[in-house]
């Protein structure tokens, strides 16, 4: 490397916005080319990002050790270390949470949140529909599901929507895709009521789709509400979504059983509830996070920072879904 350029690098401003510049890049072709047949590119821009911050702390360690020696280098990396762990821990009492940081992985919460989002959360009361229920009712919404359709009924496992993204042709599917007002699906002391909404792309297009309008339970009716918190939950160990680290999705209902307290969540951009998304190639669903799985809610964001943590955790390609956009049709 030229000596110029490499005396460039070495000062931390031109460290900094090199890596803001090639970020910046990212959005751009991000938002151009993501999803296309150049789709590559804001992946290996994503990929080149590792490589600066790899390339620039691997820098300062050399100079550091050329400088004062390795044992020198190797204290102050250790005293690096501690700071940045006393700030976190520091920020966790503060906050009151496990975790006082996070980066918003997919765009399950859009318009809300967006993927590269760097989210402040914070252990605090939890705005959400507060209902109570019994153990052996909180056990049933993981049961089976029978669904009511105009000329029959059907019992299944996972949830309707789950089972119609593998089936279309079924009768319930049939109703459920060009009717999904007229069918009901009950699920132990839930019934899921079904609208159409609208899902925009960004190629310009837009379709309709089956989405979840509301929940009854004990006679009462609960509408999808988005002034209700956002939530970071840790997946319940072995769940559909346990493979894909801590959710970032608005909380629904706060459930009391006997004295302890578990949340129903929902991604905005998704169509149904948390625990309505099955897998059934390998039979994975989820279950209601307890409250010891709850990091806190999210009090603040800042666009584009949680793209160096998604980066560096390897999360390079975002989701289809980062295409398309629900609006719910209901007021």
């Amino acid at each position: 490397m030229p000596a110029d350029i490499k005396e460039y690098f070495r000062k931390w401003p031109y460290q900094i916005a090199t890596l803001i510049g090639t970020l910046a890049l990212f959005i751009i072709t991000n938002a151009t080319l993501g999803g296309g047949a150049f789709g590559i590119i804001p992946i290996l821009l994503a990929l080149l990002i590792v490589i600066e911050i790899a390339f620039f702390v691997g820098m300062e360690v050399k100079e550091g050790a050329q400088k004062h020696g390795w044992k020198h280098e190797v204290v102050d990396t250790f005293i690096a270390l501690a700071v940045a762990v006393g700030i976190w821990y520091g920020l966790s009492f503060v906050l009151n949470t496990s975790s006082p940081i996070s980066g918003v992985v997919s765009c399950s919460m859009l318009p809300n949140l967006q993927r590269g989002d760097f989210v402040i959360v914070q252990g605090a009361p939890i705005k959400a529909y507060e209902i109570s229920m019994t153990q052996a009712e909180l056990d049933s919404l993981s049961g089976r599901s029978i669904v009511q359709y105009p000329g029959g009924n059907a019992s299944l496992e996972g949830s309707l929507f789950a089972y119609c993204m593998i089936d279309r042709k079924s009768a319930a599917c049939q109703a459920f895709i060009q009717s999904p007002e007229s069918v009901i699906e009950q699920k132990g002391p839930f019934t899921y009521h079904y609208e159409r909404c609208d899902v925009s792309m960004a190629n310009g297009d837009s379709l309709t789709e089956p989405c979840l309008k509301s929940v009854t339970f004990k006679g009462q009716e609960y509408l999808t509400n988005f002034s209700n918190d956002i939530i970071v939950y840790q997946p319940v160990k072995g769940d559909l979504f346990s493979y894909v680290g801590d959710i970032v999705h608005r909380a629904m209902f706060r459930i009391d059983v006997d004295g302890k307290t578990y949340y129903l969540t929902r991604g905005d951009n998704n169509p149904v509830l948390d625990i309505q998304q099955y897998d059934y190639a390998n039979g994975l669903g989820n279950h209601p996070p307890p409250q010891e799985n709850v990091r806190g809610k999210v009090i603040a964001r800042i666009p584009f920072l949680g793209y160096f943590k998604l980066f560096i955790s390897g999360y390079f390609q975002e989701d289809p879904q980062c295409r398309t956009q629900l609006t719910f049709t209901h007021d």
